[in-house]
């Protein structure tokens, strides 16, 4: 959680957590010293426990606070609550919504879609992909190029055919690929 990053005792905190475990409050510190109050709501206090409530936050500084989760409470069910916190004795609050899940019982897979097994249909058709246009644009300065030096006849101007040339080779390669 972020204080004092737009403005003197500015809370900035998520709105809700999922945990399956103990785990720590980071405050960091945008501005002057401060202390924070933590406190939980009626239910999430019966499986939650705040290693001290009330703490001091540096200056331009980091604090964490410990909340540890007594698993053994959860009985397999999830447990809801809200982790109110507040600055300048409660001027500023915010309250995050809390889910603490059974790790026994918590659902550490994804689910995939069967469709995701199957490759993707390519449904464009060669008319649409962006590589018809380039071999056009290609071809276009091909032609201008060839154009050029049948018009000027100079040495030069056939020598930037033959670049133009190697360039357009080059791009139908890449394409090819």
């Amino acid at each position: 959680m972020h204080v004092n990053r737009e403005g003197m005792r500015e809370l900035d905190a998520p709105d809700s957590v999922e945990v399956t475990d103990s785990f720590d409050v980071a405050f960091i510190n945008h501005g002057e010293a401060l202390h924070v109050h933590l406190n939980t709501s009626e239910r999430l206090s019966q499986v939650v426990t705040v290693d001290a409530g009330n703490r001091h936050v540096p200056g331009h500084g980091e604090r964490r606070v410990r909340v540890t989760v007594d698993t053994d409470a959860l009985s397999g069910e999830s447990v809801f609550g809200t982790l109110e916190v507040s600055t300048s004795y409660g001027a500023e609050t915010n309250r995050v919504d809390v889910e603490v899940q059974d790790p026994a019982t918590a659902q550490n897979t994804v689910e995939v879609a069967e469709t995701l097994a199957e490759p993707p249909e390519d449904a464009r058709s060669p008319l649409d992909r962006s590589e018809l246009a380039v071999l056009a644009l290609g071809a276009i300065a091909l032609a201008l190029a060839g154009l050029t030096a049948l018009v000027v006849d100079d040495t030069l101007v056939v020598a930037g055919l033959g670049v133009v040339l190697v360039g357009v080779l080059a791009a139908v390669v890449l394409v090819v690929r």
